[in-house]
């Protein structure tokens, strides 16, 4: 019965747009850039690098802007792909984060949703929530499918997402717990790679001495 009075469409906790779309392809400017762009290579990237959901403001790419200030995005805006291929996980979503004091705004390009979610919901946990399994499934095998492939996702499908959101205590419970989570895969990797060296600097002795 309580997991039925905390489901809620993505629609009532959150206000849902599209990115900008440039008519032509983004070229970076890293010694002029007066604005920071948010597009899929760099969420990838993050993933890649952390396996974590923050997408850090300070690692983004610059960009000459001189378009309207209300493309601008804020801190604490989650960003959710809205094209992939079906079973790609393509779909996760990023939280993005200010790790430092910046006067440079931020573009999001329309290769993603700009989800801003209201008072109750904090970023960090709406985040968490729609990279879940059941969401992510549900995201890349059905939702917005266009042909066989292609997954499209549009702010009224997006906005029909129904989520599991707790109270504000729960949430930062929870986002406690994962951060706990993260921290230990963090560690886990890092010995692992220890390890690995370790291992071939071994290899590297043994064969040396049968020759």
């Amino acid at each position: 019965m309580k997991q039925t009075q905390n489901l809620r469409s993505l629609a009532e906790i959150a206000d849902i747009r599209t990115g900008f779309t440039f008519r032509e392809k983004v070229e970076e400017s890293p010694d002029n850039g007066n604005a920071h762009i948010a597009q899929i290579k760099d969420a990838r990237s993050e993933w890649e690098r952390t396996n974590g959901n923050d997408l850090l403001i300070s690692q983004l790419p610059l960009i000459h802007w001189e378009g309207k200030d209300k493309a601008f995005v804020e801190p604490g805006t989650v960003l959710l792909p809205a094209r992939g291929a079906k079973g790609s996980g393509y779909f996760r979503a990023s939280c993005l984060m200010a790790d430092e004091p910046s006067s440079l705004p931020v573009v999001v390009s329309s290769q993603f949703l700009i989800i801003t979610p209201k008072k109750e919901v904090l970023s960090e946990f709406l985040c968490w929530s729609l990279n879940q399994p059941a969401i992510q499934y549900h995201l890349t095998e059905g939702a917005g499918s266009q042909g066989s492939n292609i997954v499209m996702l549009n702010t009224k499908l997006a906005g029909e997402l129904q989520l599991q959101i707790p109270s504000l205590k729960t949430q930062h419970k929870i986002l406690h717990l994962n951060r706990m989570w993260e921290q230990e895969q963090k560690l886990t990797q890092a010995l692992l790679k220890n390890r690995e060296t370790m291992l071939q600097g071994m290899f590297q002795q043994l064969l040396k001495e049968t020759e």
